[in-house]
C-alpha cells in the first residue's frame, strides 16, 4: 500500500464516503425541502427555503472544516485536503468529512432552489412604488427582490431624502420649542437632564407593550400638545426598535406609510407630527443635542442644519484644487526629455504605490462606489444620512476629499503609464494569476478553520472591490497578490510546524506523495510549452517554492536518517524509537510534564479510588485532553491512538470496551485549553 501516493491510498474510502454523503444530501433535499414546499405559494416557497438555507449556513459556520464543506464537489481537490491532514495529523476525520460534503451538498441543493425561485419574482419598478404599492419581498429581504439597479437607487434616494427632511425638520423644531421653554424656566440643565433619563434610561430596549411606551414618551416635553393615542399600538411597538438600531430600516417608508406625514410637513407645522415609522428616528437625533448642552455647548446657541449638498459640492472643489499640483507634478516627470524609461517606470510605480498605501488605511471603501459619476445622487444621500443620524460630517467630508484625490490621481498614473509604456497594467504580467496558483497549492498543505477562512475572505474582498470601486484594477491585483503572498507563507510556516511532529513514515509518504505531483504538473506545463509559444515565461513561482521546501525536508530526512538517538539533546525522544516502546510514559515526556498531564487529568476527570473508570463515550475526556496537550507542544504530535494507549495505562484506565480513540470530548478538549492557558506548563 505505502508504494502508493497517499492520495490514492485513500481515494476507495474516500470515493464511498462521498457518494453516500451525497446521496444523504439529495434524499433530505427531496423529503425535508421540496415535499413540503410542493403545494405553497411562491412567497412561502421563498419564504421556507430562505429559512432552510439560513439554517444550513448557520450549521456550516459552526463546522470545524469549512474547506471540506466549500470543496464538496471538486472531488480531487477534496482529496487532497483530506489526505494531507489524515496523514500528516495522523487524524481519523471520515466522519467529520461525511458531515462536511452533506453540507456542501444540501446547501448547493437549497441554493440552486433559491436561485430559481428568484428569477420568479415579480418584477417591482419605481413607478410601482411611487404609487403606494408593496414589494412584500423588498420588505422582508436584503437581497431578495426583483427591481433594475435605476429604479433601486431611486426607491433608496427618495425614501432618505424624505426621512432627512421630516427629522431634520422636526429636530430644528424641538430645539426651538426647548430653548424657548428654558429661557422661562430657573433650572434648564437639570430640565433637559430629566429629558436625557427619560430617553435613556425609561425608554429600555426589551419593552414591548404599546401602553408602556406612550406613557414614557407622553413625560417628553417633545410630545407636549401631541395626542399620543393616535399612534396605533401595533405600529408603534413594530418601530420601537428602530431607536436602538444604528441600521436605518428604509424599506419600511414608502408613501403609504409617510404619506400623511409628508403632506403635514408642507404646511410647516409648529408641533411634533412625525407618525410611528419616523418619530423614533427624531427623537434619537434629538437626544444627541440633549446631549451636546450637558456636555457644554450653549443652549440658546442657533441651531440650524446646513445645506449639505452644498458642503459636499464645496469639498470635492478643495480636493480638485489640491489635485492639480500632483497630476502638474507627475506630468512634469514623465514628460521630460532627459528621463529615462527606467526612471519613468520607477516613478510611476511607487507614485501608484502611495495610493494603494492610501487606499488601505481607508476603512469605509463604499465611498468609492459613491464617487462613481452614476451615483451622484446616492452618495448626496448617504453624507446627509451620515452627519445627521451619526454626527460624522467633519470625518465623512474628510474621507471624501482623501478618496477623491486618490481616485484620480492613481487613474491619472495608471493612464499615463499605458500611454507611455502601451500596456494595460503597471505591474503584472507573468504572475497576474498567482492567486489562484496559491489556492491551488494549499489544498496540499494543512488546511486548518482559520487559515480556509482567511483564504475566502481575501478573495471575497477582492472581487466586492474590484466590482463597487471606481479604481484602477492595478490596485486590487496588488493587493490581492499581496494578501495571498502571506496566505501562502503563512502556510508553509504552518506546515513545516506539522512536519516536525509527524509520524516519520506518514511524513515521508507526504512529501514524496507532493513532490511527484509537483514534477508531474512540470513535465505537463513543458509538454504544453513545446505546442504552445504564448506560454513562455508565463511558469508561477509558487509551486516552485513549494516544491523548494518540500526537496528541503525531503533532503534532511535523508540525511539524518543514520543519526543514532545518543546525539539528542537532554529530553528529547528519538520518534523512531517511540514508536516501539508504545507502553511506558516516560518515552515521550520527562518527570515535570507527567506530573503536569496528571494534574490535567486529575482535575479535568472524575476518578473512582484513583482508577478512571470511562466508557466509549467518556473516553473522549483522555482524547480531548491529549488534542489539546499535542497542540500546545507539551507532548509530541505522534499518534494520537498511540498516546492515548500510553496515557490509558498510566492512570489504570478501566476501559469496557476495545481501545477505539476515534472520538474527541470538544467540551473537555475546550476546558482542557483553557486549563493550559490558566495553569502554564512554566
Amino acid at each position: 500500500m505505502f508504494n502508493k501516493p497517499i492520495n490514492t491510498i485513500l481515494k476507495a474510502q474516500f470515493d464511498t464516503i462521498h457518494s453516500e454523503a451525497v446521496q444523504t444530501a439529495e434524499q433530505d433535499f427531496k423529503t425535508n425541502v421540496l415535499n413540503k414546499i410542493e403545494n405553497l405559494e411562491h412567497f412561502d416557497k421563498f419564504k421556507f427555503l430562505i429559512t432552510e438555507e439560513n439554517r444550513i449556513k448557520d450549521l456550516i459556520d459552526k463546522n470545524k472544516h469549512p474547506y471540506y464543506v466549500k470543496n464538496h464537489s471538486s472531488g480531487d481537490w477534496l482529496l487532497s485536503q483530506f489526505s494531507s491532514r489524515h496523514f500528516l495529523l495522523n487524524v481519523d476525520e471520515f466522519a467529520e468529512l461525511k458531515e462536511a460534503i452533506y453540507l456542501g451538498k444540501i446547501n448547493s441543493l437549497i441554493h440552486k432552489r433559491v436561485s430559481d425561485l428568484k428569477k420568479q419574482i415579480p418584477k417591482f419598478t419605481y413607478n410601482d412604488f411611487l404609487s403606494g404599492k408593496e414589494c412584500k419581498y423588498l420588505i422582508t429581504y436584503d437581497n431578495q427582490y426583483n427591481i433594475e439597479k435605476e429604479d433601486y437607487y431611486k426607491m433608496v434616494t427618495w425614501q432618505s431624502d424624505r426621512l432627512i427632511k421630516v427629522v431634520s425638520y422636526e429636530v430644528e423644531l424641538l430645539v426651538k420649542n426647548h430653548q424657548e421653554y428654558c429661557s422661562k424656566i430657573d433650572e434648564p440643565l437639570e430640565f433637559l437632564n430629566q429629558q436625557i433619563q427619560i430617553l435613556e434610561e425609561e425608554l429600555i430596549e426589551s419593552l414591548n407593550d404599546a401602553k408602556e411606551i406612550k406613557e414614557i414618551l407622553s413625560k417628553l416635553f417633545a410630545f407636549k400638545d401631541f395626542d399620543i393615542d393616535s399612534f396605533n399600538d401595533e405600529l408603534l411597538v413594530y418601530n420601537y426598535p428602530s431607536f436602538f438600531n444604528d441600521r436605518i430600516e428604509f424599506r419600511r417608508l414608502n408613501p403609504s406609510t409617510i404619506g400623511k406625514v409628508l403632506t403635514k410637513l408642507s404646511s410647516e407645522p409648529k408641533t411634533l407630527f412625525s407618525n410611528e415609522y419616523m418619530v423614533f428616528y427624531t427623537l434619537d437625533v434629538f437626544l444627541s443635542w440633549l446631549k451636546d448642552i450637558v456636555k457644554g455647548k450653549s443652549i440658546q446657541q442657533p441651531f440650524k442644519y446646513p445645506v449639505w449638498e452644498d458642503l459636499l459640492n464645496q469639498k470635492i472643489k478643495e480636493a480638485e484644487n489640491e489635485l492639480q499640483p500632483k497630476i502638474d507634478e507627475i506630468q512634469d516627470f514623465v514628460f521630460d526629455s532627459v528621463k529615462s524609461k527606467k526612471e519613468i517606470r520607477n516613478y510611476l510605480r511607487n507614485e501608484f504605490e502611495k495610493q494603494i498605501d492610501k487606499y488601505n488605511t481607508i476603512e469605509e471603501k463604499q465611498i468609492f462606489y459613491l464617487l462613481r459619476d452614476e451615483n451622484k445622487n446616492p452618495l448626496i444621500s448617504d453624507f446627509k444620512i451620515n452627519a445627521l443620524f451619526n454626527n460624522e460630517e467633519e470625518e465623512y467630508l474628510k474621507n471624501l476629499k482623501e478618496a477623491y484625490i486618490l481616485q484620480n490621481i492613481s487613474w491619472h498614473i495608471s493612464l499615463t503609464f499605458n500611454e507611455v509604456f502601451d500596456s494595460k497594467t503597471i505591474y503584472f504580467k507573468k504572475d497576474t494569476t498567482s492567486h489562484l496558483m496559491i489556492l491551488s497549492l494549499t489544498k496540499d498543505m494543512v488546511l486548518d478553520k482559520e487559515l480556509s477562512i482567511e483564504l475566502d475572505e481575501a478573495m471575497d474582498s477582492f472581487f466586492k472591490e474590484m466590482y463597487t470601486t471606481s479604481l484602477p484594477l492595478d490596485i486590487h491585483f496588488y493587493n490581492h497578490r499581496e494578501k495571498y503572498s502571506r496566505i501562502f507563507e503563512k502556510s508553509i510556516t504552518r506546515l513545516q510546524g506539522v512536519l516536525d511532529y509527524a509520524e516519520p513514515n506518514n511524513k515521508v509518504l507526504y512529501i514524496q506523495s507532493r513532490l511527484k505531483e509537483l514534477r508531474h504538473r512540470e513535465l505537463k506545463f513543458r509538454n504544453l510549452l513545446g505546442r504552445k509559444k504564448d506560454l513562455k515565461d508565463k511558469e508561477d513561482k509558487y509551486p516552485n517554492l513549494f516544491k523548494e521546501f518540500l526537496t528541503i525536508e525531503a533532503e534532511f530526512i535523508k540525511e539524518t536518517v543514520q543519526i543514532f538517538p545518543v546525539t539528542l539533546l537532554p529530553n528529547q525522544t528519538d520518534p523512531l524509537l517511540l514508536e516501539k516502546e508504545t507502553d511506558s510514559f516516560k518515552t515521550f515526556v520527562n518527570q515535570e510534564k507527567q506530573d503536569y498531564i496528571l494534574k490535567i487529568l486529575e482535575d479535568l476527570a472524575i476518578t473512582k479510588d484513583g482508577v478512571y473508570n470511562l466508557g466509549d463515550r467518556s473516553k473522549g475526556t483522555v482524547r480531548g485532553v491529549i488534542e489539546a496537550l499535542r497542540e500546545e507542544h507539551i507532548i509530541p504530535k505522534l499518534s494520537l491512538k498511540r498516546l492515548c494507549d500510553i496515557i490509558a495505562n498510566q492512570i489504570n484506565l478501566e476501559l469496557k470496551s476495545k481501545l477505539d480513540w476515534s472520538n474527541t470530548s470538544d467540551d473537555y478538549h475546550k476546558k482542557a485549553k483553557q486549563y493550559i492557558k490558566d495553569n502554564p506548563l512554566h
